[in-house]
C-alpha cells in the first residue's frame, strides 16, 4: 500500500504540472520581462525631468497627469524641474515647455509632425483630424492653418484692438450682469464675455447669447482636460465619460446653430466681398470641396472658444497683479495718458509704447 502511494505512476502528472507551474514561473517571467525592458531602454534624456527608474517613472508620470489633471500636473513639474522639462505620458517622452521664448522659437518653425492626445479622447471632443488646436493629421492641419493665419494677421489684427476696446466699453455698461448679490464683480466671467464678443465680431458675426455660450465653453474645456490623455480602456465604460460627452455636444450644437445662420446669410448675400471673414472663407472652401462640413464647424468652434479660455485668464491675472501693485498701476495709467491721451486706442499705439520702452 505504501509502495503504491509512493509510485509516481499512480499520480496524474498532467494535473499536477499546470497547478504548480504558474506559481513557480510567473515571478521569473515578470523579472525577466522587467530586466529586458530596462536592458532595451536607451537611457533617459538630458532634459530635466523625473527619472526612468526601471519603468516606474513613466507610470508615475502618466498617473500624476491622470490624477491631478493636465494643468495642475504641468504646474507641479514646473515647480520641481523648471520651465523646460521631460515627462512620460502614455509611455512616450513628452516635453512641457512653459518658457515663452522657447515656445516662440518652436512655434515659428514648420517642423510639425503631429498633435498630442489620445485618439479616442480627441474623437470625443471633436478634434481628431479636425480644426487646428489638436488636429493630429499634418496634411489637414496645414490646409486649415492658412485660414487662421489670415484671420489673425493683417487687417484683422488691426481691427482687433478697436473691436476689443468697444466690446469692453459695452460690457462695462452692463456690469450688473456679472455682479453677484454681494455686489462683487465676477471679473473672469466679464473678460470671457468680452473675449467671446470680440471673437464673434471678428470671425463669425452672428448674434449669440454670451452668458449661455461662455458656460458651455467652460464645460467643453473641462471635457478637453479630462479626456485628452485618458487610456483607451476609459472609453470602454460609457458612464465614466458620459457627462463630458454631453458637455461637448452642448457646445457643438450651439455653435452649429450659429454656423447654420451664417450659411443662410452667405447664400442670400449679393456681394460676398463685403462680408468676408474667417467663417465665410471656411464655408466657401467647403463649397469648393477643400474642407468637409465637420472640419469647417470645428475650425469656427475653436476660433470662438480660444480667447475666452486663454486670453481672458491671462488678462485676469494681469489685472490681479496690477491691482496688487498700485505703483505699477499708476505708471501704466501715466504712460497711457502720455501716448494716447483722451482718444481711442489704436494698434499703432502698442508699437509706440514698445519703442519708448526700448529707448529707456
Amino acid at each position: 500500500m505504501v509502495l503504491e502511494m509512493l509510485n509516481p505512476i499512480h499520480y496524474n502528472i498532467t494535473s499536477i504540472v499546470p497547478e504548480a507551474m504558474p506559481a513557480a514561473t510567473m515571478p521569473v517571467l515578470l523579472l525577466t520581462g522587467l530586466f529586458l525592458l530596462v536592458w532595451n531602454y536607451e537611457g533617459t534624456s538630458s532634459i530635466p525631468g523625473p527619472g526612468y527608474c526601471m519603468g516606474i517613472g513613466p507610470l508615475i508620470s502618466h498617473g500624476r497627469f491622470l490624477w491631478m489633471g493636465i494643468g495642475s500636473a504641468c504646474n507641479y513639474y514646473n515647480r520641481v524641474y523648471g520651465e523646460f522639462m521631460r515627462v512620460w505620458i502614455s509611455g512616450e517622452e513628452t516635453l512641457i515647455i512653459s518658457k515663452s521664448s522657447s515656445m516662440f522659437h518652436i512655434m515659428k518653425h514648420n517642423h510639425y509632425s503631429s498633435r498630442f492626445g489620445s485618439k479616442l479622447g480627441l474623437q470625443c471632443i471633436g478634434m481628431h483630424e479636425k480644426g487646428i488646436i489638436f488636429n493630429n493629421n499634418p496634411e489637414l492641419w496645414k490646409t486649415t492653418r492658412p485660414f487662421f493665419m489670415k484671420a489673425l494677421s493683417g487687417p484683422g489684427l488691426v481691427r482687433m484692438v478697436t473691436v476689443c476696446a468697444e466690446s469692453l466699453k459695452t460690457h462695462l455698461d452692463r456690469l450688473e450682469e456679472v455682479t453677484n448679490e454681494s455686489g462683487y464683480v465676477d471679473v473672469l466671467t466679464l473678460l470671457r464675455r468680452v473675449m467671446l464678443d470680440t471673437s464673434n465680431t471678428l470671425f463669425l458675426r452672428i448674434p449669440l447669447d454670451e452668458s449661455a455660450i461662455v458656460v458651455k465653453i467652460q464645460g467643453y474645456f473641462d471635457a478637453w482636460q479630462a479626456l485628452l490623455i485618458k487610456p483607451d480602456i476609459f472609453f470602454k465604460i460609457s458612464w465614466l465619460y458620459k457627462k463630458y460627452e454631453k458637455s461637448v455636444k452642448d457646445l457643438k450644437d450651439a455653435i452649429e446653430v450659429l454656423i447654420a445662420e451664417k450659411r443662410r446669410r452667405i447664400s442670400t448675400e449679393e456681394k460676398l466681398e463685403e462680408c468676408m471673414d474667417f467663417a465665410t472663407e471656411l464655408i466657401l472652401a467647403e463649397k469648393r470641396g477643400d474642407l468637409t462640413r465637420e472640419n469647417v464647424n470645428q475650425c469656427i468652434l475653436e476660433m470662438l472658444i480660444a480667447a475666452p479660455d486663454t486670453m481672458s485668464v491671462s488678462l485676469f491675472f494681469m489685472l490681479f497683479l496690477i491691482a496688487k501693485h498700485p505703483n505699477v498701476e499708476e505708471a501704466i495709467i501715466k504712460e497711457i495718458q502720455t501716448v494716447i491721451g483722451e482718444r481711442d486706442i489704436k494698434i499703432d499705439d502698442i508699437q509706440k509704447k514698445k519703442k519708448k520702452k526700448k529707448k529707456k
